[in-house]
């Protein structure tokens, strides 16, 4: 098993320019034709997984298999300089990611927060996407790395390549002193994308005229319970990481089938309920004490369904920030490559498979080798499974019993709209990064509510575009600081009607300075999307924050009590803007205490309810503003 990365060719394709787009109004956009939208679709998350993939290839230091994800004349620019072909290619990106080149360095890069367009031809794509590099060995100065992609993607024979990469860095840093800004005065890099469609879902894009694909019932039927699978597996692995986060055995145990096993090739392999506790209690009994800190960071998720539909895999990395604010900080690297299989219709794990890449405590270069954590308190059951190769196609599934063309519809809409929504959902970030507030309030439907941190919340597009406005400015001229909101780890839950959504995702924020090394955050959205005029748009946007630090020299650890709130915002700039609901969840980031978190889902497999769970009033579980009417 593995991601596929080949579509079936369109019968005589119309050829369009993407101007067609934005020259159409999305309330005027009809529903294609149930082939098209299915074609539509598997091309828009291709797309993602062909960058993804470039990254596992990059990990691996397989600069072969790298270079043949790009078209034959394909090109790359690293800001300014540039090379063509897939020769040229692989010699610039050996060089430019190798790491210190000998067997065992680190060279990683983490894909996070895309933005993928597909063109009306069907054809042609765009994605935007922020990175972060880890990179060791003997030579290396740029230990860390961070920059935005502006990439283009083409359909070449039924097969999807990278047409053009363009990097442009953001910072770079040693791992003794940290990450500062690349540039003297950081530009924003230019969208591909408009803010009022960016959550344009594929099946509604293109071009008038399209030709649909000939597919069997039997064929379409399986692919549309395919893309279906995809996104529950999708959403199990990443509330495998949240569990995880938090230290909720209860609910890790849970996800696995009876006979499941957790393996790492640090300490063999675990079978069972009992046993898999004890290997998870190696980091520390349930719930997190005052102090701790447990991220694991889940990034470059590739799921891969097996033909028969029964059993899948995911491969993706763990970037581990972890240790207690009285103790150690520690930086953690960790492949994954997990299977699942469907019980009934319920997706669980079956064995999850870990292969540490590095862990070190921040006053120590990851190329010291990995320091290990302690074992189980108890043996294994068996020697940890060999690590499985990455390969780059996924079978294509076996032919099923047809769909209710309605049923199938709706699981092709709702597979079109985890990517619109998560589109729109990156968006967001990326324009408050850039101070882009007129753009930020259009990625909002009319009635749409968000969070202003430490205040509260702003409703509708007018007055969300003045709170911004008013608490932050307008982009500095020269830029020397950058917030980088990394909104990440997306857990997407469509509705029954495909009008609405719930989701989950990460906080991970790279702060990057010119005269001073930067600091991360990490927070919680707990949102809202709604389907209006054919784009998904953001309905309710509320985060809790649980990590504020005050640099790089000491990340997570000596952290005063209530930093996180000291550290809000400009909140008195609002003083004569009151908002239109109240704050709901944590005011501020609490660590080194421990916050509250709260869920809009049960556990996957066993249903059992989180501590904390959404909607949510101040202190009280019972409506949030949008559906209270607050």
């Amino acid at each position: 098993m593995a991601i596929r990365m080949i579509l079936p060719s369109r019968n005589n394709p119309v050829l369009l320019t993407a101007a067609i787009l934005l020259g159409t109004s999305m309330a005027q956009a009809q529903p294609t034709d149930l082939a098209l939208a299915l074609d539509r679709t598997e091309s828009a998350r291709t797309v993602r997984n062909l960058q993804i993939l470039l990254a596992h290839h990059v990990e691996a230091g397989d600069w072969a298999a790298a270079a043949e994800l790009f078209a034959p004349d394909a090109t790359a620019d690293w800001n300014g300089e540039t090379v063509k072909g897939r020769a040229a290619i692989r010699a610039d990106l050996q060089r430019r990611l190798g790491g210190g080149g000998a067997k065992g360095d680190l060279h990683t890069i983490l894909a996070l927060s895309p933005v993928v367009t597909l063109a009306p031809n069907g054809d042609h794509a765009r994605a935007r996407w922020h990175e972060v590099g880890l990179f060791g060995g003997a030579g290396v100065t740029d230990n860390w790395t961070g920059g935005i992609y502006e990439n283009s993607y083409v359909r070449q024979h039924g097969q999807w390549r990278i047409a053009g990469l363009s990097y442009r860095p953001q910072f770079k840093g040693s791992y003794a002193q940290g990450w500062r800004n690349a540039v003297p005065d950081l530009k924003v890099t230019p969208y591909h994308y408009e803010a009022a469609t960016v959550g344009a879902p594929a099946t509604l894009t293109a071009a008038p005229g399209s030709k649909a694909p000939l597919l069997a019932p039997a064929e379409l039927a399986a692919r549309a319970r395919r893309l279906a699978d995809e996104d529950a597996v999708r959403n199990l692995q990443n509330s495998y990481g949240y569990y995880v986060d938090r230290r909720m055995w209860d609910d890790v145990v849970d996800l696995f089938a009876p006979d499941g096993s957790y393996a790492s090739a640090e300490i063999g392999s675990y079978v069972g309920p009992a046993a898999i506790r004890a290997a998870l209690e190696r980091e520390g009994p349930a719930g997190l004490a005052h102090g701790d800190l447990n991220d694991h960071i889940l990034t470059n998720l590739l799921v891969c369904v097996a033909p028969d539909g029964r059993t899948a895999r995911a491969r993706g990395l763990d970037f581990g920030w972890t240790g207690n604010n009285a103790g150690k900080a520690w930086w953690s690297l960790t492949l994954f490559d997990n299977l699942f299989e469907k019980a009934g219709n319920v997706w669980r794990l079956k064995a999850v498979r870990q292969y540490p890449r590095m862990r070190t405590d921040s006053r120590t270069s990851w190329d010291a080798g990995l320091q290990p954590t302690p074992a189980p308190g108890r043996a294994p059951d068996a020697a940890a499974p060999a690590e499985p190769t990455l390969i780059a196609s996924c079978p294509a599934p076996a032919a099923a019993g047809p769909l209710d063309p309605a049923e199938a519809r709706a699981r092709i809409d709702a597979a079109a709209a985890s990517v619109a929504i998560d589109n729109a959902s990156n968006a967001f970030g990326n324009y408050i990064d850039d101070f882009e507030w007129a753009n930020l309030s259009k990625v909002f439907t009319r009635a749409g509510l968000r969070e202003a941190p430490g205040v509260g919340f702003y409703r509708t597009p007018e007055r969300i575009f003045r709170m911004q406005s008013t608490r932050y400015g307008k982009l500095a001229s020269p830029r020397t600081n950058i917030p980088i909101h990394a909104r990440i780890q997306p857990v997407i839950h469509v509705s029954a009607d495909g009008q609405s959504a719930h989701f989950r995702v990460r906080l991970m924020q790279f702060n990057s300075a010119l005269a001073s090394s930067g600091g991360v955050m990490g927070g919680i959205y707990e949102d809202q999307a709604r389907l209006e005029d054919g784009v998904w748009r953001l309905s309710f946007v509320e985060i809790d924050h649980y990590l504020q630090t005050r640099g790089y020299a000491d990340l997570w650890t000596n952290v005063p009590e209530g930093l996180g709130q000291r550290m809000l915002p400009n909140v008195g700039a609002l003083r004569d803007f009151p908002p239109d609901a109240p704050l709901v969840g944590e005011v501020a980031a609490p660590y080194p205490a421990v916050g509250k978190m709260w869920f809009h889902y049960a556990n996957p497999v066993s249903g059992r309810r989180p501590p904390l769970m959404t909607p949510k009033t101040q202190g009280v579980r019972s409506g949030s503003p949008e559906e209270s009417g607050q």
